[in-house]
């Protein structure tokens, strides 16, 4: 009896009611923080430990080129760890500029291509129109994203050997089809005139070719019979072109770069507010203070330093 009253006594004691736990919590809490010595300024310190790893993030990334080695920093080199990136990621301020020049593409070479195809077309302008847009759309956009973004940019890293095989395989399919593509709109629209030039004159033996445009490409790729052909086929290769620029210049040439050095430099700027907040009066201790100031120094030193002249 005695044995069963003495664990129930040590139960008691371990499992306290949920409130007398709270109030000795708070009562610890209160007693840890009544000392001026042990004030912590969490939103500081919290900002301090992001932009701590951020900007090694950053750094580990040029010192492995993109993570495409090991980190060489505190282990054994077995073999060349490669080479490292000596220089700032390269990107625009603002991508409000490149879409806006895509929507042009498109836009311009959807009117131009409808221009081409409604004057033979049985569904007039908006017919012309619904063919021209999807002809654009699918040169404009995958010059950009395939060409561009993701082929030319993963050439430029040679040392991810996987991502930049994969590249240089996918980059001539991908202007084989921007080529093929143009090259069979241009068909079409040989094909819509000879169509409409045979109508006029009573034929109707050259109806059915309309829908072949393939076969007269793989029969005579540059074989046209119309100046307008030509002007299409020029008109989306250049379009094109400018795509794949737009796309390859979208962000930095080395994929992933740009956003490890903008989620530094943004971390940066956060942690310059929060300092400002801090020395201005909130009560923070001057030691994580310090620590913050010597922090943000070495990153604005190595922005500075590193960004391309």
């Amino acid at each position: 009896m005695a044995l069963n009253d003495l664990n129930e006594t040590a139960t008691r004691q371990f499992y306290k009611p949920e409130n007398e736990r709270d109030q000795r919590s708070r009562a610890l809490a209160s007693e840890h923080f009544s000392n001026g010595a042990h004030i912590q300024d969490f939103d500081l310190q919290f900002t301090l430990s992001r932009a701590r790893r951020d900007f090694e993030n950053l750094r580990a990334f040029r010192r492995t080129a993109g993570w495409a080695f090991d980190d060489p920093i505190g282990k054994e080199k077995s073999g060349p760890a490669g080479k490292p990136i000596e220089r700032s990621a390269i990107y625009p301020d603002s991508h409000l500029l490149t879409f806006s020049v895509l929507a042009a593409l498109v836009l311009f070479e959807g009117l131009a291509n409808a221009y081409f195809f409604s004057g033979s077309s049985d569904l007039g302008l908006l017919g012309g129109w619904l063919q021209a847009i999807t002809v654009s759309f699918v040169n404009v956009i995958t010059a950009f994203f395939v060409i561009g973004y993701l082929c030319l940019r993963h050439l430029t890293n040679p040392q991810k050997r996987w991502s930049f095989a994969a590249a240089a395989l996918g980059l001539p399919v991908a202007v084989a089809f921007i080529v093929v593509l143009n090259l069979a709109a241009a068909h079409y629209r040989d094909l819509l005139e000879i169509h409409a030039a045979s109508l006029a004159l009573g034929g109707t033996e050259v109806t059915g070719e309309l829908i072949a445009p393939i076969q007269h490409l793989i029969a005579a790729p540059f074989s046209f019979q119309t100046l307008e052909a030509y002007l299409l086929l020029t008109l989306g290769l250049t379009f094109g072109i400018i795509a794949a620029y737009k796309g390859r210049t979208f962000d930095d040439a080395i994929p992933g770069f740009g956003v490890v050095q903008r989620r530094a430099e943004r971390s940066a700027r956060e942690l310059n507010r929060v300092v400002k907040k801090a020395a201005g009066g909130r009560n923070s201790p001057e030691e994580q203070i310090a620590e913050a100031q010597i922090l943000l120094m070495d990153m604005a030193e190595d922005f500075g330093s590193a960004r391309p002249r």
